[in-house]
């Protein structure tokens, strides 16, 4: 007789209760919940490192344009007014109403932008390059690239530098970034960005000598505080555009200047960057200095310390540790 063994084991269900799933959920929620914190610091780390690889590009171009100019740029001749293009040409230094951020697109591989519009004319070529956002100008811890809805707005001087009345609708580029240091017209003489004035000769032309106080020790150019949530509409500051040249008017918001008579600040939700520098990163903002390095400033720097950073000849040097 032959015995045939057979296995009694059973076979148990591999599915889960509804109290083990939803352990599992919950465990997976946790560990999203930890992770997504340092994927966001991660990312801010990086567009961080852009916006400083951004400003150390605009270095760059100032120092080319002293060497090709023998002198930096200049703040331009006012904020409402139009870049000026003669004959098809665009003007530099005294010939040039546009602010430093127009002047130095040649050094940025925007030169097609500050050539102007081919075949058209110096208005044309105005209304192109005011309109053309410049990557490099946006940090991407705040915005994209990107015009602000066109407005109208009535402008002092022509493509030619000759007066203009007329109204013009168009859209603006802007730019997160602004030179230092308007404080009214009794010190413009220590910004960076040299001043000039339509009808008049060039006045107060920087150069690297002169930078007294040192190169490795002036604010030249730095993130500018804005209102975000008033990005891509109209708000004193970020109306003009990168192409605006600088305002005398004690207390008027600039496109490209800021002071450092003013602490810094994170940007806000309500007013406007009131001539602050500032950014939408945490804890501080990214300076360019006159050597071309960039330094990460915070917000709780010693307002004396930071007025003294950005005077580029009051003999009271400073140095950023």
């Amino acid at each position: 007789m032959s015995i045939q063994l057979r296995s009694s084991k059973s076979s148990r269900s591999l599915g889960f209760t509804l109290v083990e799933l939803l352990v599992v959920i919950a465990i997976i929620g946790i560990l999203i919940g930890l992770l997504l914190p340092a994927v966001q610091k991660a990312r801010e780390a990086a567009r961080r490192m852009q916006c400083v690889n951004q400003l150390k590009q605009i270095g760059l171009a100032w120092h080319n344009h002293a060497d090709t100019y023998n002198a930096f740029p200049t703040a331009g001749y006012v904020d409402r007014t139009f870049v000026s293009y003669e004959n098809g040409k665009p003007g530099a230094l005294d010939k040039q109403a546009a602010g430093w951020a127009f002047q130095i697109l040649p050094f940025l591989e925007a030169g097609n932008v500050h050539q102007g519009k081919s075949g058209g004319t110096d208005l044309d070529s105005a209304k192109q390059a005011m309109s053309t956002p410049i990557p490099g100008y946006y940090c991407p811890s705040r915005r994209s690239a990107e015009a602000n809805p066109a407005n109208a707005t009535p402008w002092c001087l022509g493509p030619n530098r000759q007066p203009f009345s007329g109204l013009e609708n168009f859209a603006r580029a802007q730019t997160d970034y602004a030179g230092t240091n308007q404080e009214g017209t009794g010190v413009l003489a220590r910004n960076m960005s040299g001043s000039c004035t339509s009808g008049s000769p060039l006045r107060n032309l920087n150069r690297f000598a002169s930078v007294t106080d040192g190169t490795s020790n002036t604010l030249m150019v730095g993130e500018k505080r804005m209102n975000r949530a008033m990005l891509g509409q109209t708000q004193a500051g970020d109306n003009y555009g990168y192409t605006a040249g600088w305002d005398n008017t004690t207390g008027a918001t600039q496109e490209t200047i800021r002071q450092t008579t003013l602490n810094p600040l994170p940007d806000t939700l309500t007013g406007d960057g009131e001539n602050r520098f500032g950014s939408s990163h945490t804890g501080g903002f990214n300076g360019l200095l006159v050597d071309g390095s960039v330094r990460f400033i915070p917000y709780t720097i010693d307002l004396n310390i930071f007025r003294r950073l950005g005077d580029k000849s009051d003999g009271e040097v400073v140095q950023l540790q």
